[in-house]
């Protein structure tokens, strides 16, 4: 399948131990799986399965990790992963576009293509996956999301920029897609649909004013209740996880609040793999 997706969420941490178990706690998900590719570049992972999509959580390993300057800002949202059915145009959109290509691999098959954090307000990664696969996990022997897990799917994520209009515009003509507006004040809230997600982009609270400490990059992601009572809203890390329930529609994004500690975008971590 090579259909436009959002397919996973990145997050930073610190201590992969603590932050996993958070997650899973709290999510009522099974532990996860690492993916080996990682190690070469210091850092480790735990990928946890959300039904059709999944939540990594990555740490350093060593002193060379790129993470370490990214961590230095904050723990928090890294990068988003997509499928797309054709990189190389992709990289012909994003050289128009003036948008940095900072790794680019085979994987297994799949092409994956990451994009510079400070032209997109995250690391962006595209991946092509051969025909007959839906995401570079669909060989491997991974766990299924649990019964009676409180989450399920990704449904959306919340970018926090300096200029959301512009910058869903430009993810727009990237992905050769209409950028659109959620519900919410004014006009709405700049978005751009992937397959069957969205990405919103929020002003984070330096915005017009040229001060403020609030985290740019990816602050939140909206994931679907299973359970009746799940907590509505947790925090893993410093990434905002929003609990929506079935039939409630996904919320318009928010603006972090002033204070927060700064957590992605400012720096850039080229060569997290297959992740």
């Amino acid at each position: 399948m090579s259909d436009l997706e959002l397919v996973q969420a990145t997050l930073a941490a610190r201590d992969l131990s603590a932050a996993s178990a958070v997650a899973r706690s709290e999510l009522g998900l099974a532990p996860g799986f690492p993916d080996p590719e990682l190690a070469s570049f210091a850092m480790a992972n735990e990928v946890l399965t959300l039904g059709d999509t999944y939540l990594e959580i990555v740490a350093p390993t060593g002193e060379t990790s790129a993470l370490h300057r990214f961590l230095a800002g904050g723990e928090g949202g890294y990068l988003l992963a997509i499928r797309v059915p054709d990189t190389a145009a992709l990289v012909e959109r994003a050289a128009a576009g003036n948008v940095r290509v900072v790794h680019r691999q085979d994987f297994q098959g799949a092409t994956i293509t990451q994009l510079h954090p400070g032209d997109l307000g995250v690391m962006l990664e595209a991946d092509e996956i051969p025909p007959g696969r839906e995401w570079h996990y669909d060989d491997w022997s991974v766990p299924a999301r649990p019964p009676g897990a409180s989450a399920g799917d990704l449904l959306a994520a919340d970018v926090a920029v300096g200029h959301p209009e512009e910058t869903a515009a430009l993810w727009a003509h990237l992905l050769d897609v209409p950028a659109e507006h959620s519900p919410g004040a004014g006009n709405g809230v700049p978005t751009v649909r992937i397959g069957s997600r969205i990405v919103r982009f929020v002003p984070h609270p330096g915005t017009g004013t040229g001060t403020g400490t609030g985290r740019r990059g990816l602050v939140a992601l909206d994931l679907r209740a299973l359970t009746p009572g799940a907590p509505r809203e947790i925090t893993v890390a410093g990434l905002t996880i929003r609990l929506v329930p079935a039939g409630e529609p996904v919320p318009a994004g928010e603006s972090m609040s002033a204070g927060e500690s700064m957590s992605a975008g400012e720096s850039v971590s080229a060569g997290e793999g297959a992740s």
